[in-house]
């Protein structure tokens, strides 16, 4: 691997979330803070720096694989957009360690010796070897440990009956005891509700199922219909930025006039066997699942989105029993991500995102599953049990930050910020904006406000803070972003550690106190 490549990915892929569960004890604090510590708080500033914002819950292994959600990765090969730029084996490497738990791999029929190639096909795009993707993810899971909850690799598979029986063998080659072949053993047989707990250290792979012809056939007419819907001056705008990104690495291309698309063969079937994924056309959430076992929904966003709000209730319960996994529409060509809120609560449990962009949707992915495992219980009413519906009351004092960096262009100068709160909630929304301020010396600034939230208990619910430029006569920038489940963090004063909007450490420290009663 290129040395340059490595370095240029992994600092694309990390993030600093892990701070605020693990805090650095050296930050700076401004004195105007250091003043509100030593005067109005029971705490030393050491003290302070040294507490947790957020704490992850215990993690149950021992529960059925439906009643999680998994931290998924779409498209992982990529490095950049959607259509453009190219793949990279060491992708999964960096998705793996950062904390994906499901990942993908979109195999085409090649002109390379192995003759497979993992790209995003129909596209510019620049594909890799399948070999190297496999070997990849092997070492990533290698790396994670024994103890290591399951990674989960969704196959999209474009290739025929011989380049099935290639993938097979170097799926085995290379994996090795790691995959998982066929059932565990009789008693899970008997009892299909396996535990994340029984697949520690292994690879599940999803494998694309077709049903018998009593079932609905395959939904490919809206993913057509999305493709065809790009604007064509969109779809190879700004390829430079991904080119300049891979340097050194092979790069074989789709073998164009053999693309297949059919049945999969029952040596590459058998791989799949406790996620068969299967895309169904109208009608999937009446249909009895029963044979064969192990039916994984593999559905677009858009799909989903159409069933609701009217089907929340059975595709919660449908998801109590099968697995699910909602890709992106084809038109988010920039790599943009779905509202993942929208899809747990639906009871899904693979919501993919497009690990390339760190907008809203990957900050609350980060936020869900930060200090985890990779995998989540679900809330109680998704698994059954009896939910708590107490009213709950939100309260966060807001003092001031340190440190904030100086935007484009206000460097060694002060500027005006304001911090806008957000609750997302199930039944309702909540926003709260405090006045505009003039930053200090060396990015810092003072509010001295307070808020509350009153709302019905919901265990989706999630804060997200943002520090924001006001413009004036331009559109306000955000500068950086804090972002948690409401039932993770921890209450009274905290130093909450803001990240910048690519998820790294901005090094700025905002003064909050949260209540919850």
């Amino acid at each position: 691997m290129d040395a340059r490549l490595h370095a240029k990915l992994q600092e694309l892929y990390r993030v600093d979330f892990l701070q605020n569960v693990h805090p650095p004890k050296d930050e700076r604090l401004s004195s105007a803070i250091e003043e509100f510590i030593q005067t109005r708080l029971d705490i030393s500033k050491e003290e302070l720096l040294g507490l947790p914002v957020v704490s992850p819950p215990e993690w149950d292994d021992a529960q059925p694989l439906t009643h999680y959600f998994v931290s998924s990765s779409h498209n992982t090969y990529l490095l950049s957009r959607q259509l453009i730029g190219r793949a990279s084996a060491e992708s999964y490497t960096h998705a793996l360690s950062r904390g994906a738990r499901v990942v993908e791999i979109d195999v085409w029929p090649s002109s390379s010796p192995e003759g497979l190639v993992v790209t995003h096909g129909y596209t510019l795009t620049k594909g890799t070897s399948f070999r190297k993707v496999c070997e990849a993810i092997g070492a990533g899971v290698d790396a994670l440990g024994p103890d290591a909850w399951p990674v989960m690799v969704s196959l999209e598979c474009h290739v025929g009956p011989e380049g099935q029986v290639n993938m097979v063998n170097i799926l085995k080659d290379v994996w090795g005891e790691k995959l998982v072949v066929g059932k565990l053993n009789d008693s899970f047989e008997e009892n299909i509700k396996v535990p994340p707990k029984a697949l520690k250290g292994r690879i599940v792979l999803m494998v694309e199922y077709y049903a018998p012809s009593n079932f609905a056939e395959i939904e490919t007419k809206e993913a057509e219909a999305e493709t065809e819907a790009v604007d064509d001056s969109e779809r190879y705008e700004d390829t430079q930025p991904a080119e300049s990104v891979v340097e050194g690495e092979d790069l074989p291309e789709v073998l164009v006039g053999k693309v297949e698309r059919g049945k999969i063969s029952d040596e590459l079937a058998a791989l799949g066997y406790y996620a068969r994924s299967w895309k169904p056309s109208k009608g999937w959430l009446q249909q009895e699942l029963v044979d064969p076992r192990h039916i994984l929904i593999n559905i677009s966003e858009s799909s989903v989105t159409a069933l609701l709000p009217a089907q929340l209730d059975p595709l919660v319960e449908h998801g109590r029993r099968h697995l699910r996994r909602i890709f992106p529409k084809g038109t988010r060509i920039r790599s943009s991500n779905m509202d993942i809120l929208k899809f747990w609560r639906n009871g899904s449990h693979v919501v993919s995102l497009n690990w390339q962009t760190f907008d809203a949707p990957m900050q609350i992915n980060e936020a869900m599953f930060v200090g985890s495992p990779g995998w989540v219980l679900k809330p109680q009413y998704q698994r059954s049990l009896n939910p708590d519906m107490r009213k709950v009351r939100f309260r966060a004092e807001v003092v001031g930050i340190s440190s904030l960096p100086a935007p484009k262009g206000h460097e060694n100068n002060p500027f005006h910020v304001y911090v806008v709160a957000e609750l997302y909630h199930s039944q309702q929304d909540q926003t709260w904006r405090s006045k505009t301020v003039k930053t200090a010396d060396e990015g810092d600034a003072m509010w001295n406000e307070e808020f509350e939230w009153e709302y019905e208990n919901d265990e989706l619910a999630f804060v997200r803070l943002r520090i924001r430029q006001n413009r004036k006569l331009e559109k306000d920038l955000d500068l950086a972003v804090f972002c948690a489940r409401v039932d993770s963090l921890h209450q009274g004063w905290r130093l909450v550690h803001m990240m910048n909007m690519d998820g790294k450490s901005s090094g700025a420290t905002l003064l909050m106190k949260f209540g919850l009663h």
